[in-house]
Order: structure tokens, then C-alpha cells, then sequence
């Protein structure tokens, strides 16, 4: 499995092609790095602390499921720009 870590330290919060209503906001990932898994590109790394519910779980999104992608500095500045969450977002589905 071949990693890149061009992402290393920051968030990228990316956006995906058609997405889903859960994820019209987009995606955040924190230090992302690009991984090479099954034939398949994809971005991988952990959501960004005291973002929501599912803070610190890994995420992996596949590169040609992403439209665009903005990119923050740190978690702080991510979360620092970061709006008030989309309704339903915080609520842990997992119950």
C-alpha cells in the first residue's frame, strides 16, 4: 500500500461529486494523506477533533468522488472557519 503524505499536519475539507444530503457540506479530514488501496486512489486520515460525533474516527474518501477541496493550515484553523454544523450532522446515528 503506497501512502503520500502531501496533506501532512493539515485538514482539507473536501467536497464530493453528487453527494449525499448527510454530506453536502463536505467531508473534513484531518493530516490526509493520498493511499493507494485496491486499485483505487484515496484521500485517508481522521476527523478533525471536537468537529462532531464522529471526531477521530479514520475516513478515507475516494479521489474520484471529490469535485474540490479546500485546505486549512491546522484543525484550529479549520474549526476557527468552520460555520455552525448542518442540522443532523452532531447527531451520533449509531445509537
Amino acid at each position: 500500500m503506497q501512502q503520500n503524505r502531501m496533506f501532512e499536519n493539515r485538514v482539507i475539507l473536501a467536497y464530493l461529486i453528487d453527494p449525499p444530503e448527510e454530506f453536502a457540506g463536505g467531508v473534513a479530514i484531518s493530516d490526509p494523506h493520498v493511499e493507494e488501496m485496491m486499485g483505487r486512489t484515496f484521500i485517508t486520515g481522521t476527523v478533525p477533533q471536537e468537529y462532531d460525533w464522529s471526531s477521530g474516527a479514520k475516513v478515507s474518501v475516494a479521489f474520484d468522488q471529490i469535485a474540490h477541496f479546500l485546505e486549512f493550515e491546522s484543525e484550529e484553523d479549520f474549526l476557527s472557519r468552520s460555520g455552525p454544523p448542518i442540522p443532523g450532522m452532531n447527531e451520533n446515528p449509531i445509537q
